[in-house]
């Protein structure tokens, strides 16, 4: 089981030089509604960015740069997964991409693509489809609903 604690970012989209950070542990699900342009995408996109180095919708991965710092955009998610406890670090301007086990940096000596499928096979144990539609639901054209832990089973 997946259970994300804290979201964390700066620079990315319109938020600006200071870290915005929300914890997401309070309780097993979190539902995140609100008005056209209060923040509702910019989430999820920061919680894809940091875990699979892709924006959730459709834009591309410069946009998420804040337009006027234009740089030193980074994400910070920390989580716990499998009886482990995990923290990605993942930044633009400049690159960043950082894993971190039990407090515990991960060797960064492979490429950022085999990096990435550490995170993909061993740590999160699914791609970013799968991810999106099954921790993400929802829509980016309505609101988001986003469930923080695997479905249960059906009896």
């Amino acid at each position: 089981m997946i259970i994300f604690e804290t979201i964390r970012w700066k620079n990315i989209l319109s938020t600006g030089n200071v870290f915005t950070e929300i914890q997401l542990n309070r309780s097993p699900n979190t539902l995140i509604v609100g008005e056209n342009g209060t923040g509702k995408s910019t989430i999820l996109d920061a919680l894809c960015f940091s875990l699979y180095g892709k924006p959730f919708r459709k834009i591309k991965k410069d946009q998420l740069i804040n337009s006027i710092n234009g740089r030193e955009a980074v994400v910070e998610v920390e989580f716990s997964a499998y009886n482990r406890k995990y923290k990605i670090i993942r930044g633009m301007r400049p690159n960043i991409f950082e894993i971190y086990q039990n407090d515990k940096m991960i060797n960064q000596t492979a490429a950022t693509k085999d990096y990435q499928e550490v995170v993909d096979k061993n740590i999160l144990r699914m791609n970013m489809k799968s991810f999106t539609q099954i921790i993400i639901l929802g829509s980016s054209s309505s609101f988001h609903s986003c469930n923080f832990q695997q479905p249960l089973e059906e009896k």
